[in-house]
């Protein structure tokens, strides 16, 4: 611990948090985890419900954390929320039934929870109060970079350690990922907490629901963006999960099931970059066009076997999903003229994820009969609900 205070002494916290980013996020087993999973006895159904719990969890623990967070300050909220992802990750390394995943899945929702909104703050309250917007945007930019360097990094290097898929291979770098994110942890223990008071931003989920529902109810405008936000969506933790068990079949390489997901973390950090200069160039059709792509790989995906074909129709497809993302937030942001905008997009948020994680156990149950089957329904909702809904109107003002 002296030793990490010494070689970080005289940082500040946005750089600690740039780092703590990176280790937090070094996931090298990230590209074998459903296969894991399955060697320990997991249906794809049961693998699909580990993210309905963890979001359900967020929900249960988002406000009881918020108030304790308030007493506690941002720091601790930070390091509680880096132990019990670090204790996560250690678990990860002994489960071998479904309940142990699922107290995992719990102590995720939970680390979430704590986290949500403490780091931001930890970051903006330590900067100086000249020019804080602007520090913010570099903080945040150096935060978003470690992120992105991490996510493309460790699928790389976990497809250079899994080189078999077989659990004592799969075992070696979840304890790598587990020794990572313990150094994050130990890292979050030098942060400074900020001398300006912490108030908890998080509201009672309750009264989001009641106070935005109450709100789109009013507005046609309201439930068409929610209808979008929610229905076309494109389902990246099921391509994530299941898009592993299927290459495996097809006995691609144990290194090219995690090099794609590196290819397609940086296709969506380029196009992201880029996305002012492709809206320009496509206009009004830039967010059809992207919620397109996803719902049509899905279909080429179970429609192509030709590994050298597959590898770049998954790149294409996760790279069009994180890319939309971003954009939809912006639209969405654009859409909604109201003093109750941030209490709409929270609620718009939740009844996304709970969307998703429903839905999800879904294509889970089927992708136990059938994983093509399962990609070729998740493409052919995403497709109808883009033309039906017509997304082309979803543009900035």
């Amino acid at each position: 611990m002296k030793k990490s205070e010494s070689l970080l002494r005289g940082w500040d916290n946005a750089k600690k948090m740039a780092i703590i980013t990176f280790f937090s996020n070094l996931y090298f087993y990230n590209h074998v985890g459903t296969l894991y999973q399955q060697t320990r006895g997991l249906s794809l159904l049961q693998v699909s419900s580990i993210w309905a719990v963890i979001t359900g969890a967020i929900f249960l623990f988002e406000v009881p954390t918020g108030i304790l967070a308030d007493k506690i300050g941002r720091k601790k909220s930070v390091v509680i929320a880096l132990l019990l992802q670090a204790l996560g990750e250690w678990l990860y390394l002994f489960a071998n039934n479904y309940l142990a995943f699922l107290l995992i899945a719990v102590l995720a929702g939970l680390g979430y929870a704590f986290l949500s909104g403490a780091n931001e703050a930890l970051v903006y309250d330590s900067l100086p109060s000249d020019n804080r917007d602007g520090r913010m945007k570099k903080a945040m930019g150096m935060m978003g970079g470690a992120y992105q360097l991490a996510f493309c990094a460790a699928p790389l290097i976990g497809g250079l350690i899994v080189t078999q898929l077989e659990i004592n291979f799969f075992l070696r770098a979840i304890l790598l990922t587990a020794i990572s994110v313990t150094l994050a942890f130990f890292i979050s223990l030098t942060l400074k907490e900020p001398k300006a008071e912490y108030q908890h931003t998080e509201e009672n989920l309750l009264l989001i629901f009641r106070d935005g529902i109450k709100q789109i109810l009013k507005s046609q405008k309201l439930k068409w963006i929610l209808a979008v936000a929610m229905l076309t969506t494109t389902f990246s933790n099921s391509l994530l999960s299941l898009y592993q068990p299927y290459f495996a079949r097809l006995h691609i390489p144990t290194l090219w099931i995690g090099a794609v997901l590196s290819m397609g973390g940086l296709a969506a950090f380029l196009i992201q970059k880029n996305i002012q200069s492709i809206e320009q160039k496509l206009g009004r059709f830039t967010f059809l066009v992207l919620s397109l792509l996803p719902g049509l790989s899905y279909l080429a995906i179970v429609s192509i076997t030709l590994p050298t074909l597959l590898i770049p129709i998954f790149v294409v497809a996760y790279a069009s999903m994180e890319a939309r993302n971003p954009l939809l937030a912006s639209y969405r942001n654009a859409e909604i003229v109201s003093e109750h905008r941030a209490t709409i997009l929270s609620l718009m948020n939740m009844m996304t994820m709970l969307y998703v994680a429903g839905m999800s156990l879904v294509f889970g149950r089927i992708a136990d009969y059938s994983i093509p089957t399962a990609f070729a329904i998740i493409g052919g909702l995403i497709i109808f609900f883009t033309l039906v809904l017509r997304v082309d109107k979803m543009r900035m003002k």
